[in-house]
């Protein structure tokens, strides 16, 4: 797996994330969207520091470091102790590819070996209290996705 790392610009400094507890879903829901597309938007629509998740899966399956392991702008309330990770598509409509869902599940387990994350501490976005977009998306069943991580899991005994 392999994660590309863009020197993104950010209006202010970004404060380590240390010791996550949760793992959160993103879809972007606009299929167009690229890295640095998303990284203005989240800039000059949302007026954040920059792109708000920490990886983003783009359609040709490529993972980039968004924030990287700094404290987040994806799930209000959440950021300071979840790594966000999102995936460019609209999960209302399609579901991801075989091939995005394949690098999030590696992401995830990495993730999930590195600080001890269950697979019930990965979230949709749509799970967390007070949340009323279908974020991932309603096609993206989370149930199916933890058992998916369940057995990656125990195949490579990594928990």
């Amino acid at each position: 797996m392999e994660i590309k790392s863009v020197n993104l610009e950010f209006n202010e400094e970004l404060k380590p994330l240390e010791n996550p507890k949760n793992i959160i879903i993103h879809h972007t829901h606009n299929p167009e969207l690229t890295l640095v597309t998303t990284h203005k938007l989240h800039q000059e629509k949302f007026k954040w520091a920059g792109i708000g998740y920490n990886y983003l899966i783009e359609k040709d399956s490529t993972i980039f470091e968004a924030r990287g392991m700094y404290i987040g702008a994806h799930a209000k309330g959440h950021n300071a102790v979840a790594i966000g990770i999102a995936l460019v598509g609209n999960f209302d409509e399609f579901l991801p590819s075989s091939e995005q869902l394949e690098l999030l599940i590696e992401l995830c387990t990495y993730f999930m070996f590195k600080y001890d994350i269950e697979p019930n501490k990965v979230l949709g976005h749509r799970e967390l209290e007070g949340v009323t977009k279908s974020c991932p998306g309603s096609k993206f069943n989370m149930d199916e996705f933890r058992e998916l991580l369940k057995v990656r899991i125990s195949n490579n005994n990594i928990i």
